[in-house]
């Protein structure tokens, strides 16, 4: 599609919160807005740029859930031609779920703060060396001492070699003081933790936490109940943060 779509103030406001989060059900991108309608109203409204070709959709066949994003031609409407969002329909369901989890952990106030990937890219230009760009970025504070968390989805099995690469970069790198590997499956978690120290050696587990959730793509749980492996031990998630 060619061509220009009026955009008002409004629309404007609903549309503001997908540059920062890519993706999002309609009730959470409601929620994220200023002075938004009732839900009824506003669905017709999303409904209708979504008929303009301003947004796509998905709905998960699970959770019935309606997730919306900027397509490419709303992207050049909101002047993003050379910083896009950059969702990709082939990761969608990965990008999904990054947003739902990094949001739910500010929700639960286990973070202050997040950036996600594009976000990252966005801002490579400002003379800001990243020498890896994780899923999302994660900030907060556990008893006064700030800190700094790569967060990183795995629902498919990278190669070895890239695996090993990855993780060498962040523990040389000095901009995170953790990093999150999130799973939906135990042995491919336990594969990860494998290959990774095999290369790096068995102090990895103080700087890099592995959990999994066997229903992470088909439901949304209680997060704070996935078990992992940090410092030696296993424990669930919200442990992370007590």
């Amino acid at each position: 599609m060619s061509g220009i779509v009026h955009l008002s103030s409004a629309h404007l406001n609903y549309l503001e919160p997908l540059l920062k989060w890519r993706v999002l059900d309609i009730e959470s991108l409601r929620k994220e807005c200023f002075r938004a309608p009732k839900y009824h109203n506003f669905y017709r409204i999303i409904r209708t740029l979504e008929k303009q070709k301003v947004l796509e959709g998905y709905r998960d066949p699970f959770s019935r859930k309606k997730y919306v994003y900027l397509s490419s031609f709303g992207e050049s409407q909101l002047s993003l031609k050379e910083n896009p969002t950059a969702l990709s329909k082939d990761t969608l369901i990965h990008d999904i779920k990054v947003v739902e989890v990094t949001k739910a952990m500010l929700e639960l106030g286990w973070i202050h703060e997040a950036e996600l990937e594009h976000r990252i890219h966005d801002r490579r230009h400002i003379k800001t060396t990243f020498k890896v760009i994780p899923d999302a970025s994660l900030f907060g504070e556990k008893k006064g001492v700030k800190f700094t968390m790569a967060f990183e989805l795995e629902l498919t099995r990278k190669n070895n070699q890239r695996i090993v690469e990855k993780a060498g970069q962040y523990l040389e790198g000095g901009q995170f003081n953790y990093v999150l590997y999130l799973f939906s499956k135990k042995s491919l978690m336990q594969k990860y933790m494998e290959v990774i120290s095999e290369r790096h050696g068995e102090t990895i587990f103080e700087r890099i936490m592995f959990f999994y959730d066997e229903n992470l793509t088909a439901k949304s749980g209680d997060i704070g109940s996935w078990q992992g492996y940090f410092k030696g031990k296993t424990i669930h998630f919200k442990e992370l943060f007590w």
